[in-house]
Formats: C-alpha cells, sequence, structure tokens
C-alpha cells in the first residue's frame, strides 16, 4: 500500500497560517487518502462508482428476474385456473375458483382467479380457508415422527402395542406402514355409508364407527401401496394413546403454534369454517356436468368422517408456514425428516410417483419435490416445497369431482407447480405437452 499525503511542508503550512482564510480559522486538513500502487488518489471515487453501478445493475438484473418468476407464476396460476375451470364454470364444466400462493425469498405472491361463490359472483378471497383434506397426514405424520423422536414409541413396533384389539392382524402391522399406506387395510371412506355427501357431511362418526365400516371392505395386499384414510384414524388414536391428550389440542401444541400457523384447526364435529373462505361445490356421482346447477354447494358439512385421515382446516398461508417449518428442521429432526422423504412407488406415478411417511411426492420436470395433495367434499389442495422448505406453492379449488375432467384440473395444478418450482411447462414423460 501506498500512502499519497496532503498535508503541506513546513513552508507551505507557515504561509497558510498567516493568510487564515475562512474568518481567521486554520484551513481544515484533508485526510490521506489510500489508494492501491500505481493508481492516483481519484481512481478510489470510480472504483466506488464502477462498484456502485456494477451493484444498482445487479440489483436490476435481480428485481427484473424477479418480476419475471413472479409474472411466469400468475400466468401459470391463471393457466391452472382457466384450465380447471373450463369454459363455463356456471355449467359445472371445471373448478368455480383457484387460489395460488408462493412465498420464498423474494417475499409473498397470491394469485385467484374464478369465483367464489357461483351465485353471488364474489371473487376468490385472498385469505381463504379451506379444508386441506390430506394434507392433514402430513401433520400427523409429523406428530408421530415427534412421539418416535422423543423413544415414546417406534416406527416399526405393531399397532397393537399401544391399540390392541382395534384390527384384525395388529400384532403385524406397523406404525410405518399405517404411515406409507402399506399395511394392507381397507379404506373405510370406500363403504357404501359414504357414497353421498350430502347425507354422511351430516351425520357424526366415530373412529371406532369408521374402523369398523373398513373392517367389513376385502382387505389390499399388505405390503404393497393401497390409500386407506382408516391408517390414518389409528395413528390419530395412536397420538392420543401416547400423549394423553386429543390429537387437536396435540396439532395445535406440536405443529401449529410453532410454525406459526395461527389460522389453522382441527374440528371435530362442527360443519363450518371460521375466517374469510369461498363456497365448497362437489359433482355428484352420476351427475352430469353439462347441466346447469350441477355443481352443488357442500361448504357446511361435520367433518368427523374425516378426523385425522383428512380433516383439517387452514390456509395457503399457513400450508407454506408448515412445509417451511417441517422441511428446515424445526418440526422433525434431520434423520427422520429423510425418512418421512423415503417412498414407495404409487400407482399414480410418473405424475405422484412416491408416497413416504405422510409425504407425497410430484415429479416435475426437474425432478420429484414433496408435499401432499387433499380432496373432500368441496375443495382439492395442492401444497409442496423444495427440500429445504424455502420455496413453498399451495393451491387450493374450490370443487371436489371425480368425473374425466378432475384429470385436466390436476394436470392444471402440476403445470403451475411445474412453471414454479422448474421455470417451465410440465410435460409427462414422452414429450408430450399436456397443458398450454
Amino acid at each position: 500500500m501506498e500512502i499519497v499525503s496532503t498535508t503541506p511542508t513546513e513552508g507551505t503550512k507557515h504561509a497558510a497560517s498567516e493568510r487564515r482564510p475562512h474568518g481567521g480559522r486554520r484551513p481544515r486538513r484533508r485526510r490521506p487518502v489510500v489508494t492501491r500502487p500505481g493508481r492516483r488518489a481519484g481512481a478510489a471515487p470510480r472504483a466506488h462508482r464502477a462498484t456502485a453501478g456494477t451493484a444498482r445493475r445487479a440489483h436490476r438484473t435481480t428485481a427484473d428476474a424477479a418480476r419475471r418468476a413472479h409474472r411466469t407464476t400468475a400466468d401459470a396460476a391463471r393457466r391452472a385456473c382457466r384450465n380447471a375451470a373450463g369454459a363455463r364454470c356456471d355449467r359445472g364444466r371445471g373448478a368455480p375458483g383457484v387460489l395460488a400462493r408462493i412465498d420464498d425469498d423474494r417475499g409473498t405472491w397470491i394469485g385467484t382467479s374464478g369465483t367464489a361463490d357461483l351465485d353471488t359472483r364474489e371473487p376468490m378471497p385472498r385469505e381463504a380457508r379451506f379444508r386441506v383434506a390430506s394434507v392433514t397426514k402430513s401433520m400427523v405424520a409429523a406428530i408421530v415422527l415427534q412421539l418416535v423422536q422423543e423413544g415414546r414409541l417406534s416406527l416399526d413396533e405393531p399397532i397393537g402395542k399401544r391399540l390392541p384389539g382395534q384390527i384384525d392382524g395388529d400384532d403385524q402391522i406397523t406404525v410405518r406402514e399405517l404411515l406409507n399406506h402399506t399395511g394392507g387395510l381397507a379404506t373405510y371412506d370406500r363403504a357404501a355409508e359414504f357414497a353421498d355427501p350430502e347425507q354422511y357431511g351430516k351425520r357424526t362418526y366415530t373412529p371406532r364407527q369408521l374402523i369398523d365400516e373398513a373392517e367389513r371392505l376385502p382387505r389390499p395386499e399388505r405390503g404393497r401401496f393401497a390409500y386407506s384414510n382408516t391408517g390414518y384414524i389409528l395413528l390419530g388414536l395412536l397420538v392420543e394413546k401416547v400423549t394423553g391428550h386429543e390429537l387437536s389440542a396435540e396439532l395445535d401444541r406440536r405443529i401449529f403454534s410453532p410454525a406459526g400457523m395461527t389460522r389453522s384447526y382441527l374440528p371435530t364435529t362442527w360443519d363450518g369454517i371460521r375466517g374469510p373462505h369461498a363456497t365448497g361445490y362437489h359433482l355428484p356421482t352420476g351427475a352430469d356436468p353439462g347441466l346447469p346447477g350441477s355443481l352443488r354447494p357442500i361448504t357446511r358439512l361435520n367433518p368427523s368422517f374425516a378426523w385425522a385421515a383428512y380433516g383439517a382446516v387452514s390456509d395457503a398461508r399457513d400450508l407454506n408456514r408448515f412445509y417451511r417449518a417441517l422441511f428446515g428442521g424445526r418440526l422433525v429432526g434431520r434423520k427422520l425428516l429423510t425418512q418421512m422423504r423415503t417412498g414407495v412407488t404409487t400407482p399414480q406415478a410418473p405424475i405422484f410417483p412416491r408416497y413416504g411417511l405422510g409425504l407425497e411426492s410430484v415429479g416435475l420436470t426437474c425432478g420429484e419435490t414433496w408435499g401432499a395433495t387433499g380432496s373432500i367434499p368441496g375443495y382439492q389442495t395442492f401444497s409442496f416445497a423444495d427440500a429445504t422448505g424455502e420455496r413453498r406453492m399451495t393451491l387450493s379449488v374450490n370443487v371436489q369431482r371425480n368425473d374425466r375432467a378432475v384429470a385436466r384440473m390436476l394436470l392444471a395444478a402440476v403445470d403451475a407447480l411445474n412453471r414454479y418450482f422448474c421455470g417451465e411447462p410440465y410435460r409427462l414423460p414422452g414429450g408430450a405437452a399436456k397443458s398450454r
């Protein structure tokens, strides 16, 4: 380093002292300027200006990239709604409305399209609450993994160790198998009792009644993936048995509060939804989706039939907070989180190729992304995050339907996820684009 001094010589100093400019005050001494060898003193300001200019350009580039990414996301959400809603929502084609929310290091983006109610034509609320359906399983699974972490139960212990007599074969079916749907249990909601949500949504069920409905159905092969809500009813009972508290209280204490999910709760029998929400609709089995009024409102229902399997109420903000806390290691330790994301192959591959311990993967063009989907009369949900939980996206559709149009809705949602996480349209393996 070379120090270039601007201090005057002795002779100059005396001359300056004699002149005494500025009302007799001594002139202020300038501080030495430090430069690199071979540089003039003015090089430092120029370097600063160059650095500042580079920083401004970098900031503009980053801001432009963020705006482009958010525009892409907005376009994807609008495209998802158009593809989900079809040409005429009021004629039963597709979904009345869609809500999408993204949270990442650029901030929050919320997009809505369509309508919250086919009669009033009100817009979708940006902070809408909804029944998250089987995303509930991720939350219940996280509690089970916490209890494993605390040494209070084991993933490979038989469910009959804590809950003897609840199901046949309880001495062999393990906690892990209930979590990843390989326990060989029928799913109770396939019983004739649950054919019409406008009827069973008015009744109150106990967990025991739900299990009994399942036990009357043929069982799938144990060891292979077969989706079963019955398994998560048993897991809810397991949590209550081990902790001595109601499942709703454990969700509040272990999941909702630590993750900052202040809008989330697990109702038992109350049929309403707290806070702003869209009207939920369903398409009755056998109904002609082209007829006016074929989509029927079903917002109010007694959720006791869903409970630990798919009964929670939340919103997009809280679901994004949940997966940030979970994948960020704040709810479950890293080793157990790895097991949660170690999945078995599902029949929904390649779109949803694997199911882990309460988590499912979506097969995007840039790789698998983990989270969960959910479907319950009135609402369908898609909620996923990157490996660290820093980038999250949740979509909510205010309809449940099981006709052929559901495939279009599903692919539209996957396309929106793919455009956000991968930056390109979704394509099924084989290269054929399914969303435009």
